[in-house]
């Protein structure tokens, strides 16, 4: 911890050092007096005539120059093609001056530039990435673009990153119209509709806030060629083996005033279609950590893939429905109306080998064989009525989600068949309001969220041997295992902003809310012995937390230094009460929750930031149950320990470099984060590989570290982009395994290459390569190292107009240290697409897996789990495709 923070306040020191030299002042017409926009000034040093600087003055004539050096005072070249040149010497302390000059004509002889279009320019606080530049003939969606443009990171899940941050907001032709459901949007607008790509940093999206309440967040905007015009794509699919649908339509308008995406799709190709209904803006997360959604209680193996795609594994039928519309009028008020329906079954198959890593260096190993059946439905919507001007604020919305899904398993556990048949509805519904409205020079901040959620969840288990409840010797042949829960949530507040001075902002707010959880649950078996169902197990139970709480912030910023310092107050009642054994406790926390955070843009393409956050978190409904509940036919959970209690702080820090000229983005992030926790998980592990999980009261402490680093650049005159990035996390945190406290260790170090070259015809090239490093280990040994590589190349060929060939080459390495098998594979995918000339049409055909890879074997580590596992892979498939935009 010390040298870390000695590390911060070094490279802080740095940073200071080299931002203390500043030019600023304003070109002015020495006969007009009026401001001269446009001008090119140069920054000299007096010693030896070397550029140290250069700058433009702004449509006021104002120019603001910050460079590095400790010269007392520098020589400033002033020039355009509308004034005489002039020289002046200009002190670096940072007093505004005034500059007149002369205006004159140049007669230029006539002449020709060759060159290469620049497709990144910036203005003030947005960089715009002109997608031309980047698209390719084989790209069709806004998606294919987005992961080749420099500065911007697409997540697996599609999220979008800028700066190692999610987007504060997604925007179509300035406009929100999918609620922060961005992939429909990536994955449906056609790239030939799009002109170009804006990243908005520091976005405030409320614009009454935009004077009061800086941002550090980013957001994208994406412009449209067309306006007010409809817009789509569509496309069909037929192959095999085995046979093979894929379809989609999506139309879509935008106007000026009015908004609308309708997509319907469906496949049996292996692509998922779940990720195109995720929230993946800041907001949603912030939502997940104020309103914790209802825990499906029951375990099923899932599929666990590293190095290759997962719709290689994928055997699938998926539909999607999504019907978004928006509304504006002449008041600037906004109504939204966004409905999903998604449903998907699943067909997954498995093997694996599984080792428990038990104290003094025993081991228990088990065999399962797994073939599941799930089904999953999800209907959601929400309806949103929002105004958002510069004098006030406005926004409601009333959403639902109705989910359902149900899994029949069947597995071969030791050679024992065990069928396992879970269902896990859920139900939410939920209001969110915020006003924000000017009195009396104060602007008022009213916010109110209110949340229901429910779930009845079953869990039903047929054994054919007598196999042990968990740890437990007791043995069945049919178990049943029921839980009831609900969760009421809501949280109101009034607060107010104020600005006592130009640098300075207030914000204060108080508040009260309240979680109300009631949870019951019952255990039945049929055992061996007595061969009579019967009840052995019951919890009922209440959970309340009752929270008042008073936030004050005070907000900071002057000449580039922004600095957020908030202080929140709560006073918290939690009373829990257990009816099946007649226990309660109550008690009250008064606790903190203080952050700080600080930003200085050193210079125009230099920034560094700093944050500490501190909270606290209780356990909820679901955090206690005295008797037992089953959650796996070899897994069983009880906890009847005291209220869980937690205190997370974290430390960032953060250091970024911007060109967007040169297209050179650079990110370097680092963190530091500390858990103390009152009680610690405690699993008892038995030999046949059942386990029991309790919780036991232990004062523990884990510790998360983590550096990372991201690099990209673009070259223009190849049409390349390239991106560099390597993270390491390292993780300490404590466990007891069969009475045994451990301290154990987790490092995973993750880097990756990636290089596109796009050229516009002839010939195109890509390759990513990534590097896993996974080492786990505890106080005691080593537990496992797993080496995890993959390289994936494409090389496209345009033989002929409109002739487009691709061939892809993969290559995985996954192997642990020590290991008789590593996993190696390759695979060779081809596809061939014509496009008819003036067409909006392309016919292709698609050949994947052409060498015939059958099965994948993937290894995982985590504390003292070591598994295996085999899943077979989707055989050689054909696919013949048309795909259309209009």
């Amino acid at each position: 911890m010390k040298v870390l923070v000695s590390t911060l306040f070094f490279l802080l020191s740095i940073a200071v050092c080299f931002s203390q030299s500043i030019v600023r002042g304003k070109i002015v017409d020495d006969t007009k007096k009026t401001p001269v926009f446009g001008v090119n000034i140069l920054v000299k040093s007096p010693v030896d005539s070397t550029t140290i600087a250069f700058g433009f003055t702004n449509e006021s004539g104002q120019f603001e120059i910050a460079f590095n050096s400790q010269l007392d005072s520098v020589f400033l070249i002033v020039k355009s093609m509308t004034i005489q040149e002039k020289q002046v010497v200009l002190s670096t302390n940072g007093v505004p001056v005034s500059i007149e000059v002369t205006s004159a004509a140049i007669d230029l002889k006539e002449f020709t530039v060759d060159g290469i279009k620049n497709p990144i320019t910036q203005k003030n606080d947005t960089i715009s990435y002109d997608v031309s530049g980047f698209a390719t003939a084989n790209d069709r969606v806004l998606s294919d673009v987005l992961k080749r443009l420099p500065g911007i990171e697409v997540m697996s899940n599609g999220m979008i990153q800028y700066q190692g941050k999610p987007l504060i907001k997604f925007y179509i032709e300035g406009l929100d119209l999918l609620q922060g459901r961005y992939n429909l949007a990536n994955n449906n607008l056609p790239i030939d509709a799009i002109e170009s790509v804006d990243l908005l940093e520091n976005h405030q999206p409320i614009k009454v806030l935009d004077s009061l309440v800086f941002s550090d967040r980013a957001a994208l905007n994406i412009n449209l060629k067309r306006k007010n015009t409809w817009i789509g794509t569509g496309s069909g699919g037929v192959g095999g083996t085995p046979i093979l649908l894929d379809a989609k339509l999506a139309p879509m308008v935008f106007r000026e005033d009015f908004q609308a995406l309708f997509t319907v799709q469906a496949n049996n190709t292996g692509e998922t279609l779940e990720n195109q209904q995720r929230n993946l803006t800041l907001d949603a997360l912030l939502d997940l950590a104020n309103n914790r959604p209802i825990k499906e209680w029951f375990t099923f193996p899932g599929l666990v893939i590293s190095g290759i795609p997962k719709e290689r594994a994928r055997f699938n039928e998926s539909l999607l429905g999504s019907a978004n519309a928006l509304s504006k009028n002449g008041k600037e008020t906004e109504f939204r109306l966004n409905i999903d329906f998604y449903q998907e079954s699943l067909l997954q198959e498995k093997s694996s080998f599984t080792s428990f890593l038990l104290p003094d260096a025993d081991t228990i190993t088990f065999a399962e064989g797994t073939k599941l059946d799930i089904i999953r439905k999800k209907l959601s919507g929400g309806l949103n009525w929002n105004k958002n001007t510069k004098r006030n604020y406005f926004d409601n919305l009333t959403a639902f989600e109705v989910v359902k899904n149900e899994i029949d398993g069947n597995v071969f556990f030791n050679q024992n068949p065990i069928n396992e048949v879970a269902s896990m509805p859920m139900l939410r519904l939920e209001n969110k309001m915020k006003i924000l409205t000017p009195v009396n020079k104060k602007l008022f901040d009213i916010r109110s969220t209110v949340s229901f959620q429910k779930t009845q969840q079953a869990l039903n288990l047929n054994a054919s041997e007598n196999i042990g409840l968990g740890n437990d010797d007791q043995s069945y042949d049919f178990l049943g295992q029921s839980i009831d829960f609900q969760r009421f949530f809501t949280t109101n507040s009034i607060g107010w902003t104020l600005k006592p001075r130009k640098e300075i902002t207030i914000q204060s707010s108080i508040g009260i809310s309240a979680l109300m959880d009631k949870m019951s649950s019952s255990l039945s078996i049929d055992s061996l012995t007595s061969d009579q169902l019967s009840v052995v197990n019951r919890n009922s139970l209440d959970f309340t937390n009752l929270s008042t709480f008073v936030k004050n912030s005070v907000l900071y910023k002057k000449n580039g230094f922004q600095v957020k310092a908030e202080l929140p107050f709560y006073v918290s009642y939690l009373d829990r009460n257990s009816f099946a054994t007649s226990q309660s406790s109550n008690f009250f926390r008064v606790y903190l929750e203080p952050s700080l955070s600080a930003r200085y843009q050193i210079s125009g393409k230099v920034s560094t930031s700093l944050s500490f956050t501190k909270t606290n978190e209780f356990g909820t409904g679901e955090d206690y149950f005295p008797n037992a509940i089953v959650t796996s036919f070899r897994n069983v959970e009880v906890n009847e320990s005291r209220l869980p209690e937690s205190v997370n702080a974290r430390v960032n820090f953060g250091l970024n470099y911007k060109n967007p000229v040169n297209g050179l983005f650079l990110d370097l992030n680092t963190s530091y984060a500390k858990t103390s926790k009152n009680v610690i998980d405690l699993y008892s592990l038995a030999d046949f590989g059942g386990s029991a999980k309790s919780v036991l009261d232990f004062e523990n402490e884990t510790f998360r570290r983590a550096l990372s680093f991201r690099g990209s650049k673009y070259l223009s005159i190849l049409y390349t982009t390239l991106t560099v990035s390597s993270t390491i996390q390292v993780q300490d945190f404590p466990q007891v395994i069969n009475g045994v406290l451990l301290d154990y260790s987790n490092r995973i170090n993750t880097s990756s290459f990636i290089v596109a070259i796009k050229p516009k015809n002839y010939v195109g090239f890509d390759l990513k390569t990534n590097l896993n490093l996974i080492n786990s280990e505890s106080n005691q040994s080593k537990l496992a190292r797993i080496t995890q590589l993959s390289a994936a190349m494409g090389l496209e060929v345009f033989p002929i107009q409109n002739h487009l060939f691709r061939a892809d080459f993969e290559y995985v390495s996954n192997e642990i240290e020590n290991s008789a098998s590593p996993q190696r594979s390759s695979f060779l995918d081809f596809s061939y697409r014509f496009t008819p000339s003036k067409s909006r049409v392309d016919f292709s055909l698609v050949c994947t897996n052409i060498l015939d890879v059958d099965v994948f074997r993937n290894f995982s580590s985590s504390s003292f789990i070591l598994g295996v596992q085999e899943v077979p892979l989707r055989p050689r498939q054909l696919l013949l495709k048309v795909n259309f935009s209009f």
